[in-house]
């Protein structure tokens, strides 16, 4: 277990640039494998969850070798091979391997997502995805597996999501691309990255029109080529600078994404704390009062506030003035940074699927323990506002979705050690005991 050490009373100030989105990035890669050729995603987040996606891709064949912020992929030498749940288990976007596979080879076997824990991972909608465009689906909930196939060509369906899922909307486009027929996919999920997706495949010869509405229609083609791809920038990522900047009184402007990809409830909420926010071009910017005030916040589907907002704005929130209240409606479990933040000092009292949190005016630096990522971007965003030092165990989680963000965090004036490597921090000096 790795862990960072903050000292607090800092405020961030500056101009950073966010990596590629990461649910961007964990779609791109197992769509490459449908090409016939190599394709390189640009702008792909140096993240373990890429990493590690990149190397499940070499279970089944293929050749995936990043150069600097491109991940190049040919899939030329790839073949039919099971993706054991020992390689699955750590990737959230495990089951995107079921439609490429389906896709490509017309059978599949991969293990069950796993990814942070924040509750329960249905995957219904998938199965109901694959059952709908012609695949026989078994899951093996002992050996968490789960196994496809089909006879022929998947065949294009008329898919209806009982719920706006970002998952089953990247699935149900995977299979469809290359099925026979058209395939229409109502309730879809509106998003930008389901949008990223949907320009790569149309890059690679796909015909998918109306990603970013809530009707999605795909014709099938017979191949697909490979092409270049750059990302959009990852919206969670952005939002947790703008967080830490709100909660200390900072001020940052965050490049390489677009005020639309962020959503508008981001900045309603920002500004309903009392935070100056400024957006254009490439760029979205939070200036932060001497101290925030209490909001109430309701996650959900975007564009409503997004659920990977909602633990760094708890974090910031529980530096306000009055009490806030959050209801979670996405991942309801996603409190695990509840006992942190109360013993840091806040008011928290946590409900069935909300929370209600007392700011105070100052948290004191405590050893917090994070067991997912968002969770422990909630206490960095605590610990950047806190009297003394936090100390983050679980760090590690932080680097399955944020690219290089210590490093980022120091460019903005904060004060972070990396331990667990020998107490020592990136730079080689021997951490403080």
């Amino acid at each position: 277990m790795s862990e960072w050490l903050l000292r607090g009373d800092r405020s961030v100030q500056g101009t950073v640039q966010v990596a590629g989105s990461k649910y961007s990035a964990l779609a791109a890669i197992p769509a490459a494998l449908l090409a016939q050729e190599p394709t390189v995603i640009g702008n792909a987040p140096d993240i373990r969850d890429t990493r590690d996606y990149c190397a499940l891709l070499s279970q089944v064949g293929a050749r995936a070798e990043r150069a600097g912020c491109a991940i190049r992929i040919d899939p030329r030498e790839a073949d039919f091979a099971p993706v054991p749940p020992e390689w699955a288990e750590g990737l959230r976007a495990s089951y995107y391997m079921v439609g490429a596979q389906l896709a490509r080879w017309g059978r599949a076997e991969v293990g069950l997502p796993g990814g942070d824990r924040i509750g329960r991972r249905p995957i219904d909608l998938h199965v109901k995805v694959l059952r709908a465009m012609g695949a026989e689906v078994e899951l093996d909930i002992p050996g968490r597996l789960i196994r496809a196939r089909r006879s022929g060509r998947l065949q294009g369906a008329s898919i209806y999501l009982d719920t706006p899922s970002v998952g089953a909307t990247a699935q149900a486009m995977i299979c469809a691309v290359l099925a026979r027929g058209q395939t229409r996919i109502e309730n879809a999920y509106v998003a930008a990255f389901i949008v990223d997706l949907a320009e790569m495949l149309n890059a690679m010869g796909a015909d998918v029109r109306g990603a970013g509405t809530r009707l999605v229609r795909i014709r099938g083609v017979q191949a697909l080529h490979g092409a270049e791809h750059a990302l959009i920038g990852d919206q969670a990522e952005a939002f947790t600078y703008l967080a830490a900047a709100a909660a200390s009184g900072g001020e940052v402007r965050v490049m390489g994404i677009e005020p639309g990809q962020l959503g508008a409830s981001a900045f309603a909420k920002l500004a309903e704390a009392g935070a100056e926010t400024e957006a254009g071009p490439g760029y979205v910017q939070v200036r932060g009062p001497a101290r925030l005030r209490a909001t109430d916040i309701t996650t959900g589907p975007l564009p409503a506030f997004y659920t990977d907002y909602q633990p760094p704005m708890a974090a910031a929130l529980a530096t306000a003035e009055g009490v806030s209240r959050i209801a979670e409606t996405v991942w309801p479990e996603r409190f695990g940074y509840a006992e942190g933040l109360a013993a840091m000092g806040a008011q928290v009292r946590r409900g069935v699927g909300e929370i209600t949190i007392g700011g105070v005016r100052r948290l004191r630096g405590r050893t917090v323990v994070a067991t997912e990522s968002r969770a422990a971007a909630a206490y960095v965003v605590a610990g950047l506002c806190a009297e003394g030092s936090t100390r983050i165990a679980g760090a590690e989680h932080l680097e399955r979705v944020y690219s290089n963000l210590a490093a980022k965090l120091r460019s903005l004036g904060a004060d972070i050690l990396e331990l667990g490597r020998g107490d020592r921090d990136d730079r080689g000096a021997a951490a403080p005991a």
